[in-house]
């Protein structure tokens, strides 16, 4: 008879926790039926799951001409006299008040790029402590809501048109980039263009791949494989180093890095070591990959 490590027992609540959240994640996506439909004049959506991720990740479709709405996705205000994590990472006192504080900040350094966001109700997961995260159903209705400025008089909820939704390619695992991700995936399913961004800074823990930013390969760092661990449960996403690669001019460099000093409260934080963010060798980089989709304008988005 055979018997299990020590460290056997200790994975089977694990496997079996991640077995049930599979399958009640595949119950919930056959369910799934959004309001948004696929129109190519209509706007493009930037889904930002913080107040910061737009402008730190997608700085070169911010200051692009299209026509793009910013929605930041976990924008609720939690209730006031309790500081959260990583708030009081950050130096706050009161998770209330920091809340409305990068509220400000974003709407400041995205108007540097002639953008004025959108912003859902929803909680940041260090918000959420005990309480489950949102379905993918109620984000649907919050973002559709938003956009069309509220459920009708009528009672109806008009569908809304979009010509591409980009959403985060959740590198680093964060709870709330994963929820936008499975929802963005959802949207790719039924027949609207997805796109990954690459979330900075945790996608370049160990820097950029040398694919990316030119350097000579390194032997001994491996980068793909870091992003990997993280999008294998992307089956929608063509080959890693199909992405598209975005490389900021000087100038467009420095505005993003003047955009991202903005977020005052987060970027000390953020820049890892203090050098990661502001080396232009990191932020001047950006990485997205269109997903494939099923739906009626066509078989690939």
């Amino acid at each position: 008879m055979s018997r299990l490590s020590p460290g056997a027992l200790g994975r089977l609540p694990r496997r079996a926790y991640r077995r049930v959240k599979e399958r009640r994640n595949a119950r919930e996506e056959a369910r799934f039926n959004t309001r948004l439909r696929f129109d190519a004049a209509a706007r493009e959506l930037l889904l930002s799951p913080h107040w910061d991720d737009a402008v730190l990740d997608c700085w070169a479709l911010l200051s692009s001409p299209r026509e793009l709405q910013v929605v930041n996705v976990f924008a609720g205000i939690p209730a006031p006299g309790h500081v959260a994590i990583w708030d009081a990472i950050t130096g706050a006192e009161d998770s209330a008040a920091r809340a409305r504080e990068r509220l400000e900040e974003d709407a400041t350094a995205l108007r540097r790029a002639g953008r004025e966001p959108v912003s859902l109700a929803l909680l940041d997961a260090q918000y959420r402590v005990g309480a489950p995260e949102p379905g993918l159903q109620q984000l649907d209705q919050a973002l559709c809501d938003a956009l069309a400025g509220g459920v009708a008089s009528d009672g109806e909820r008009p569908a809304l048109a979009t010509a591409r939704v980009y959403v985060p390619a959740a590198i680093g695992g964060h709870a709330d980039h994963l929820l936008v991700r499975r929802y963005g995936r959802m949207l790719a399913r039924a027949g609207i263009p997805v796109t990954l961004y690459a979330d900075l800074p945790y996608c370049v823990l160990h820097g950029w791949p040398s694919w990316v930013d030119g350097r000579e390969r390194d032997p001994h760092r491996n980068v793909d494989a870091f992003w990997l661990s993280f999008l294998q449960p992307v089956p929608e996403m063509a080959e890693l180093q199909a992405a598209d690669v975005e490389r900021l001019d000087a100038e467009r460099a420095a505005q993003k890095l003047e955009a991202m000093q903005t977020y005052a409260t987060q970027f000390s934080c953020l820049n890892y070591g203090g050098c990661v963010l502001e080396d232009r060798a990191i932020h001047g980089f950006e990485v997205r990959w269109p997903l494939r989709s099923r739906g009626a304008y066509g078989a690939t988005g």
